[in-house]
C-alpha cells in the first residue's frame, strides 16, 4: 500500500537524489575515502563545511597567547584543510576521519608554538562565552560567575601544550581515548596520563574556587 502511494520506491527515490544532497548524508569515512581516491573537490568541500568551525575553535584555544593576531586560528584551519588535501594519499580507506583531520590541525597548531617558543599568555585567551545566567541571578552572582570562568579560561591557556591539546580534544570536542591517541600519535597510557595532569594542574589553578 505503502509502495502504490509512492510510485518510484526506494529505488527510484535514491536516483532522484541530487549529488550534494547524497554527499550531505554521507559518512565522513566515505567522503574521505572518495577525496582519496579520486581527488573529489565536491566531497572534500562537504568534509571542510562539516568542520571548518571546530578546527577554528580548536585552533584558538591551543594558541591562545599568540602574537598572529585574530585571524591565526582561521589561518592555521585553512592550512589544516590544504594540508588534509595535499596528503589525502595518507588517509588508510575505513580509518576515523575525524582524528586523523585533527592531527593535522594539532600538528600545524604546535609548529606555530614552537616556531615562536612562547607559553600562553594568562590573559589573551580567546574563550568560548560561558551559559548565560539565569533571568534571576544579581550582579554579584553573575560577577562572580565571569571570573570563575575567566579563571578557568586562563588555566587552560597557561597549560603546557601537550596537556592542553589532550585535554581540549577531550572537554571540547569530546574525543574518545582513543581517538585523541590517533589524533596526537601517543600511546593511550600516555593520552590518559597528560589528561590526568592537565586535570591535576587546572585543579591546583583553580583551588580557591573548588569545594574544599
Amino acid at each position: 500500500m505503502a509502495e502504490a502511494a509512492w510510485p518510484w520506491g526506494a529505488a527510484g527515490l535514491l536516483r532522484r537524489m541530487s549529488r550534494r544532497e547524497r554527499e550531505a548524508a554521507a559518512s565522513d569515512e566515505a567522503l574521505a575515502a572518495r577525496v582519496r581516491a579520486t581527488g573529489d573537490a565536491e566531497a572534500f568541500a562537504v568534509l571542510v563545511t562539516r568542520y571548518r568551525s571546530r578546527l577554528i575553535a580548536l585552533s584558538r584555544r591551543m594558541l591562545a597567547g599568540s602574537r598572529g593576531g585574530p585571524d591565526e586560528a582561521e589561518d592555521v584551519a585553512q592550512e589544516a584543510f590544504v594540508a588534509a588535501y595535499d596528503r589525502r594519499a595518507s588517509y588508510r580507506r575505513g580509518e576515523p576521519f575525524r582524528p586523523w583531520l585533527y592531527r593535522i590541525a594539532l600538528n600545524r597548531c604546535l609548529d606555530r608554538l614552537r616556531a615562536q617558543s612562547r607559553r600562553p599568555s594568562l590573559h589573551s585567551w580567546e574563550a568560548v562565552a560561558a551559559e548565560p545566567e539565569a533571568a534571576e541571578a544579581g550582579p554579584l552572582t553573575a560577577l562572580l560567575a565571569d571570573e570563575r570562568e575567566a579563571r578557568l579560561q586562563a588555566a587552560v591557556a597557561a597549560l603546557p601544550p601537550k596537556y592542553r591539546a589532550v585535554f581540549l580534544l577531550r572537554h571540547l570536542d569530546d574525543l574518545s581515548y582513543e581517538e585523541i591517541a590517533a589524533a596526537t600519535e601517543l600511546p593511550l597510557g600516555t593520552v590518559k596520563t597528560h589528561l590526568f595532569r592537565a586535570r591535576a594542574l587546572l585543579r591546583a589553578a583553580l583551588s580557591e574556587y573548588l569545594e574544599p
